[in-house]
């Protein structure tokens, strides 16, 4: 298959944990990674990597809470590759645990902002895109947290939430042009960033919570997104796809 004729995978928060697995899954698959990070230096560590050859990836750096920032990353993709296929908007983080009285204002939106809407600027930039193309496939990501809840990660809980019955909404309005929209929620996940939070004995303790008795690791997390990309679920729409471990079980 010539670069051409290949199908075209844009990766919100591609450069780093969860992130770097899809694009590695998703390249495996045959698509052509496109990174969408504002760490451009890591994104494109990604792909060397990978061994991409020129012209069959591309990082691009931008804040993903700007509707400037991504309108300009998806007209690049379109100018270079006149296709987007799959988007996995995978941006987003905890970022602060406090309980609810402690939260700034500030904190909240940034939350909010960073999870939801990036989420929402992607999903909108790529929306006539696929619809034009009558066909794609769009992944947000949750978490068990917004089925659960859990206290100190009010704002976490609540953006992740949204995003689910954003999700939901998205697919109903893409049905018709032959988009689905799915969301994948990881459970605990051995990604730096994760294990950075807790020393050996903590992270034990909380690996042994699970149901599986592991946390789990980042491929596992892109195996699930691989499957909502491809031609596997060409009939799910508006779903939620679990890899937890069994830790939550809506």
């Amino acid at each position: 298959m010539s670069s051409a004729d290949k199908k075209v995978a844009v990766v919100s928060g591609g450069a780093g944990g969860i992130g770097a697995a899809v694009v590695s899954r998703l390249a495996q698959a045959d698509f052509i990674p496109i990174i969408l990070d504002k760490d451009e230096a890591a994104g494109r560590e990604v792909l060397a990597e990978l061994g991409r050859q020129e012209g069959r990836g591309l990082c691009i750096a931008l804040d993903a809470t700007k509707k400037s920032d991504v309108q300009r990353a998806f007209d690049r993709v379109l100018a270079d590759y006149r296709r987007v296929d799959v988007l996995v908007n995978l941006a987003g983080g905890a970022l602060y645990a406090k309980l609810i009285q402690d939260f700034a204002l500030r904190e909240w939106r940034e939350i909010i902002d960073v999870n939801l809407k990036s989420t929402f600027l992607c999903c909108q930039a790529v929306f006539p895109i696929m619809k034009a193309q009558r066909q794609g496939a769009i992944i947000n990501t949750a978490s068990n947290y917004a089925v659960t809840g859990s206290a100190s990660r009010t704002a976490y809980s609540a953006a992740k939430a949204g995003i689910i019955a954003f999700t939901k909404s998205l697919a109903a309005e893409l049905a018709p042009y032959g988009v689905r929209a799915n969301v994948i929620a990881p459970g605990r996940t051995a990604t730096p960033r994760v294990m950075g939070n807790y020393d050996a004995a903590g992270w034990a303790a909380a690996s042994s919570q699970i149901p599986m008795g592991r946390t789990a690791e980042p491929a596992e997390i892109a195996e699930g997104v691989a499957f909502l990309a491809g031609d596997e679920s060409l009939y799910m729409t508006g779903q939620t796809l679990h890899v937890n471990g069994g830790m939550v079980m809506p």
